[in-house]
């Protein structure tokens, strides 16, 4: 082991000498020297070439920035990266304002589908550039047409990196390209819409166009076809004159026109040689020079007047034969000259006037003598000379047998200038047609039955004497007078018997009228009158007393004796309203009121009326309202069987939930409104639904009896639309029924025969309601095809205070039994009733007593509930 720090021998021999140090040392100084150098050129190197990129980007950005027209560099997804002064001067944005859009957000709409299209091939590689024409939106919101030019960059790895875009502005190009266009295209619709034909030859003598009315006029089929020669002209065309004489090539309008000779209204007759078709022309012409045109143009017009002479041509000689017509007309004819002097006049003139034609010729027309009838139509040939129009009038002339209506009509007969040459004076006597039309009027005007006016004539005279009332500063009351129980009458006696009826009522009515009212048949067995006041503030009163009194009388008809009276409704004129309709809706709601008190009364149209009126609109609105909303709900009440307590049916109750009113109520509006059909239909319909719902559920099949109205049941068609409702439903015939009242059934008794055997031969069970309250007779009743009577509450209710209601429940019970009919009782409310009616032969029971109206969610519970205990 050598010391610390001593050096070895070996290690000495190993290390350079200073020579070689120095030798190493300089040849590393020599390349030092080279790299500097090098470095130093590179360095030079690299700031010409900085300098050589300075200029180019200041030569490309000052290209960008002054070229004159819009260049911008896009992202992939469409934002603004770099957009010259130009492309921002062009659409109305600040250079940053700019690149805060996307070119998708300047672009027309109508445009960006197909750039967009574009654009995605040059991303795929399906193309390397694209040019088309776009319309980009401004920042006023104008769209603007310019030329777009794109092409694509992509990176080193030939990813896409941005779009270049070019934007040459050829707004002003494009617009007017369109207005142009526009221009040639009214020019065009010009001359196709002439109905002369219009031909364009060079100064040639060459066609050039020709319009479709030209077309047709020549023959030529298509515009290919106009481009003959003007030598082959005369291959295709004959020309000649009126009288037939060739025209010669030199002397057609075009060539006249062309060597500048005058071409107006030039008559000839053009024939086509291979379809030897004819025609008169009348042409004219003109020639069109232009700046922008290289010679004139022959314009020539081609009208077709074949017609017009040949008409001319016919009016000549048919105008003796026209005179020859003239005198055998049963109408007077004379012609005037503009003196007044008659120059003609017909056998039928001559013989109305008592003087012979040739006497009449050169009358003037202030000679004739006072009584003539020429003075009839004197005011009229002055009036027709100063005009020079037609004038007509109809005047009225007293002879021997009686007054003439004639009908007398001024013609003028005028030249070219409208000059009037002469006057013809055509006199018709049409009085015979006046007296036939006079009684189709007063037939139209009043009633066939009662030969009172009807409703036509009650607007046309209540118009005059409202308006002689407010010139009076009076009254006119209006009466609405409606019979009383006059249906029996028809319904017992038959109509014939109600037709002699309304007679006699017609002729008490007129004769109870003073001079100064009128009364008027509406219909059925309503009237009205109008009752002028003359200043006395109680006369409608005191009319209406009088009426009334006057009906009160027993009525004969052969061996039959009827008794009458009449509700009388009372509107006055002003005071009530100003329009005819308001007032008879016044005094009709009126008399609907005193029908309400008992008939037999009169009632006055009041304020307090009005409100109940109001309140029933309100209620018609309410329905219309809850029919659209579906607010309306059906509730079923069962009916059991009083021996087994089965139930054998349910009857649907109608209710207005979110109303609260009562049924009583807002039926009876709906009644008298019309909307109960509606409602009728929505019940049927949906106790057709709830009877299958119930099916589904697993309850059997129910039948359901649905009330229906007496307006539902005047339908002809009512019978077709159940049906066909329960076939939508799929419901057969044994689950519906159908309950109505005796006063639905008794208003048309044949009617309701044939509607109840149709439902019936179609399985449907009827039941009438309410028996016992109602006006059917023991014989009708039992013409009436029925199922079930159900015996009326009322009846019901009083059995066990009232001795007369049990007797009439037993007398319906046994009559029922009689004409084998099922009976119901309604509204059974305890047990000892109910006993009571089963001990009494009474078949099915309703009411609280059975079950309370349950709705139809929750039947089909009670249902399984009721079966459950009865086992």
């Amino acid at each position: 082991m050598l010391p610390a720090g001593s050096i070895r021998q070996e290690d000495f021999m190993t290390r350079p000498s200073i020579q070689e140090l120095q030798l190493q040392i300089a040849q590393l100084e020599k390349t030092c020297e080279e790299k500097s150098a090098a470095l130093a050129s590179a360095e030079g190197s690299l700031a010409q070439t900085r300098a050589q990129l300075d200029e180019v980007m200041h030569i490309y950005q000052t290209t960008f920035d002054l070229a004159a027209i819009g260049i911008a560099h896009l992202t992939l997804d469409g934002q603004w990266l770099r957009v010259n002064p130009f492309l921002c001067e062009l659409l109305g944005y600040g250079q940053e304002e700019l690149k805060t859009k996307t070119f998708q957000e300047l672009t027309y709409p109508g445009d960006l589908a197909l750039d967009l299209q574009l654009l995605s091939e040059l991303i795929n590689g399906k193309r390397s550039s694209y040019s088309i024409q776009k319309r980009y939106l401004t920042k006023s919101g104008d769209p603007l047409w310019t030329q777009l030019n794109v092409s694509l960059v992509r990176d080193v790895n030939g990813s896409p990196s941005y779009f270049i875009c070019i934007i040459k502005n050829i707004d002003a190009r494009i617009r007017a390209q369109e207005q142009g266009e526009q221009i040639r295209a009214r020019l065009k619709a010009v001359l196709d819409s002439l109905s002369e034909g219009v031909l364009v030859y060079s100064d040639k003598g060459k066609l050039l166009e020709a319009n479709p009315a030209a077309m047709r006029l020549f023959e030529y089929q298509t515009q290919a076809d106009i481009r003959s020669a003007s030598d082959a002209l005369t291959n295709l065309f004959e020309a000649t004159t009126l009288d037939g004489q060739p025209i010669p090539l030199e002397d057609w309008p075009v060539t006249r026109l062309l060597q500048g000779e005058t071409v107006s209204n030039m008559e000839m007759v053009v024939s086509r040689r291979n379809s030897g078709r004819s025609w008169i022309a009348s042409v004219s012409g003109a020639l069109v020079r232009h700046s922008q045109l290289q010679g004139p143009l022959a314009v020539l017009t081609f009208k077709d007047i074949t017609k017009r002479l040949m008409a001319e041509t016919a009016l000549r000689v048919s105008e003796q034969r026209l005179r020859l017509a003239f005198d055998h007309i049963p109408d007077m004819v004379l012609i005037y000259d503009t003196d007044q002097r008659i120059q003609y006049a017909n056998l039928a003139a001559a013989y109305a006037i008592g003087q012979s034609d040739t006497d009449l010729i050169g009358q003037h027309a202030r000679n004739a003598s006072p009584g003539s009838i020429l003075n009839l139509w004197r005011p009229l040939i002055e009036a027709t000379l100063a005009s020079a129009t037609l004038q007509a009038d109809d005047v009225e002339f007293n002879t021997a047998e009686g007054v003439r209506n004639l009908r007398v009509t001024c013609v003028p007969i005028t030249e070219g200038s409208q000059t009037v040459r002469e006057i013809m004076v055509l006199c018709h006597d049409y009085s015979e047609r006046r007296q036939a039309e006079e009684k189709v009027r007063q037939a139209a005007l009043h009633d066939p039955l009662t030969e009172l006016p009807n409703r036509a004539l009650l607007y046309e005279y209540a118009r005059h004497a409202f308006a002689a009332a407010k010139r009076a500063g009076h009254e006119v009351s209006v009466l609405f007078i409606d019979l009383d129980r006059f249906k029996p009458i028809n319904d017992v006696h038959g109509h014939e018997v109600g037709d002699m009826v309304l007679r006699q009522v017609a002729r008490r009515l007129r004769r109870s009228m003073r001079g100064e009212d009128i009364v008027f048949r509406l219909g059925g067995d309503e009237f009205l009158a109008l009752v002028p006041h003359h200043g006395e503030a109680m006369a409608g009163q005191k009319v209406a007393q009088h009426l009334m009194e006057a009906m009160s009388g027993p009525y004969q008809v052969g061996s039959m004796e009827a008794s009458l009276s009449c509700s009388i409704g009372i509107s006055v004129y002003p005071r009530n309203g100003i329009d005819v309709d308001m007032l008879i809706g016044h005094a009709d709601a009126a008399m609907y009121i005193a029908k309400q008190m008992g008939r037999n009364t009169i009632q006055q149209y009041t304020s307090s009326l009005a409100e109940r009126v109001y309140m029933q609109s309100l209620i018609e609105e309410g329905i219309k309202n809850a029919l659209k909303r579906d607010e309306f709900s059906l509730y079923y009440q069962p009916l059991v069987d009083m021996s087994t307590h089965q139930v054998v049916s349910v009857e649907a109750l109608l209710r207005w939930p979110s109303n609260g009113m009562g049924p009583d109520r807002f039926i009876h509006v709906a009644e008298t409104t019309g909307l109960i059909g509606r409602l009728g239909e929505w019940v049927f319909s949906e106790a057709c639904r709830q009877h299958a719902a119930w099916i589904s559920e697993g309850l059997p099949a129910i039948p359901i009896a649905v009330n229906v109205s007496p307006v539902q049941f005047k339908k002809k068609d009512f019978a077709a639309y159940l049906e066909e409702t329960m076939h939508d439903h799929r419901i057969g015939p044994d689950g519906v029924q159908i309950e109505l009242t005796e006063t639905a059934v008794m208003e048309d008794i044949d009617h309701a025969i044939g509607m109840l055997s149709r439902l019936r031969d179609n399985g449907i069970k009827i039941s009438l309601d309410d028996f016992g309250t109602g006006y059917s007779s023991l014989n009708y009743l039992s013409r009436l095809p029925l199922d079930k009577i159900k015996v009326d509450k009322s009846f019901v209710h009083r059995l066990q205070e009232d001795t007369a209601s049990r007797a009439i429940i037993e007398a319906i019970i046994a009559m029922g039994r009689t004409l084998d009919l099922e009976i119901v009782a309604e509204g059974i409310e305890s047990d000892s009733t109910m006993q009571y009616l089963r001990r009494h032969g009474c078949h099915q029971a309703q009411g609280y007593h059975v079950c309370k109206p349950v709705a139809g969610k929750n039947f089909a519970n009670w249902y399984r509930e009721y079966s459950s205990a009865l086992h």
